[in-house]
């Protein structure tokens, strides 16, 4: 007998309807905890949310308690092409004259011209030392000595029959780290070997050469500063030389266009020689202060309204925030409004937020009076007593950022409130899944149990059924004889 292709058939009864109605109530209760589990991991959502607005605002506190946050600087030039300047937290505010008399400049000489690139020029040695051109007043230029530069030694270049083209020299010295950059410059008289130092008076050069009896020609680019232009084989076309500026009055130097270490905390890059003085002006940077405060506001506004829409029961639509009724929620809050509302001893001029232009509103948020805090601002030790003071014997004169950076940083540890709601949200998840799980396996077993009952009530059946019309042909056989 063929075997039947779905529930019922045999019997006619709907026995596949039947059995998925009855697994669909085993199943009622996983869907339950399904519901369950799925508003628990909307509320581990929420609670994300307000960790990440409380993070926020300990990072908006721990910026405001930084000491240099209080001291940074701007400052500003009459002639930024000709004086540009940058400060840090470590400058003093001041005015400043700058005249600049010199640029720094480095030593350039050439060689005569050759053929080509690949001329040979000869063998020998070439030796490069630092140093310092001192001018003699009496015969300058040339300068009269040759200071050679402290710890620079002279560099030794050996040149060979495989090197001795006026591009592999090129590449000799540039390889030899001696502080010089070689060149080449070709033009209508042919090509030339250009020797660069680096900027400053002390980074001047001298270049002494041997040359191979056997093929000589090398000392074509030798060069000594301190022998008259005749006698120097290459040519100096620039001296090195220091930038030179007046500050205030006092005159500076630098081997560079940058004086950073004139006036403590700022860099001065001069681009050009000044024909009357450039103002120079820093001054506390009260901009950064006041947009460092407007963030620390910020966060904490949105710490207040995340917490109050999260609890919240809206009479208008009939909804309730995922965390309605919370008693971590609503403490959480309560909690950061009384510190922000509280006073603090670690100014002597300012006490609470209100003093400082922050007013805290009916719902715990704060709003800014821009003019009182700009007279505030005028004040900037008071304020960072006010925000960052710490006193480890009276906490009572803990600055206001360094009590909501403590705060936060309990809220947010391993073990503090959000973690431990948190964790138990999802130990109860955990569970959850683990009922549903153990229902779904009992109800496919049940399944399993009532198909095959079905199924062999169904084979039973269209047995009989089979039977029953054999035994009627049988008897209307008979009846016909």
């Amino acid at each position: 007998m063929a075997s039947l292709s779905s529930l019922g058939v045999g019997s006619g009864l709907d026995a596949e309807s039947i059995v998925t109605k009855l697994v669909a109530i085993e199943k009622q209760p996983a869907q339950v905890i399904a519901t369950q589990n799925s508003k628990l991991e909307t509320k581990v959502s929420t609670w994300g949310k307000i960790q990440s607005a409380f993070s926020a605002l300990q990072d908006a506190a721990k910026a405001l308690n930084k000491s240099d946050f209080w001291t940074a600087t701007t400052a500003s030039s009459s002639d930024a092409s000709a004086v540009a300047v940058t400060s840090t937290s470590e400058s003093a505010a001041g005015a400043y004259s700058v005249n600049v008399s010199a640029l720094a400049s480095a030593q350039y000489i050439a060689s005569k011209p050759f053929a080509a690139k690949t001329s040979a020029v000869g063998q020998g040695e070439i030796r490069i030392q630092l140093g310092t051109y001192a001018n003699d007043p009496d015969n300058a230029p040339p300068a009269a000595t040759f200071n050679a530069k402290a710890a620079a030694q002279e560099v030794k270049i050996s040149i060979g029959p495989e090197d001795n083209t006026l591009e592999k020299i090129r590449d000799r010295i540039n390889s030899a780290n001696a502080g010089i950059t070689a060149s080449l410059v070709t033009d209508a008289s042919g090509t030339r070997l250009i020797m660069r130092g680096s900027t400053g008076s002390e980074n001047g050069f001298k270049v002494d050469v041997t040359e191979d009896a056997a093929a000589p020609g090398l000392s074509a680019l030798a060069y000594d500063g301190t022998k008259v232009k005749a006698e120097n084989p290459m040519a100096r076309t620039q001296l090195a030389g220091n930038a030179v500026a007046e500050i205030n009055g006092i005159s500076v130097s630098s081997s560079s266009n940058t004086f950073s270490n004139v006036l403590e905390g700022v860099s001065l890059t001069v681009g050009k020689v000044t024909s009357s003085p450039v103002s120079v002006n820093v001054t506390s940077d009260t901009s950064s202060i006041k947009k460092g405060i407007d963030t620390f506001v910020s966060a904490y506004n949105n710490v207040v309204s995340t917490i109050r829409v999260q609890t919240l029961y809206d009479e208008a639509s009939k909804t309730a925030g995922p965390l309605q009724g919370d008693a971590t929620a609503r403490g959480l809050l309560s909690q950061i409004r009384s510190l922000m509302g509280s006073e603090t001893g670690a100014s002597s001029v300012f006490s609470r937020l209100p003093d400082i232009g922050l007013d805290i509103g009916k719902d715990g948020t704060l709003s800014t009076k821009s003019s009182k805090l700009n007279a505030a601002l005028d004040n900037l030790p008071e304020m960072k007593k006010f925000f960052s003071n710490v006193n480890e014997a009276d906490t009572t004169k803990n600055g206001i950022g360094q009590r909501v950076a403590e705060l936060t940083k309990k809220l947010l540890q391993d073990d503090g409130a959000i973690d431990s709601k948190t964790d138990g949200l999802n130990s109860t998840i955990k569970r959850n899944k683990d009922k549903i799980e153990r229902i779904e396996d009992r109800v496919t077993l049940m399944e399993a149990r009532l198909r095959a009952q079905y199924s062999a009530l169904d084979t039973n059946v269209s047995k009989l059924s089979g039977l029953q019309s054999y035994v009627s042909a049988q008897l209307a056989a008979l009846n016909k004889n």
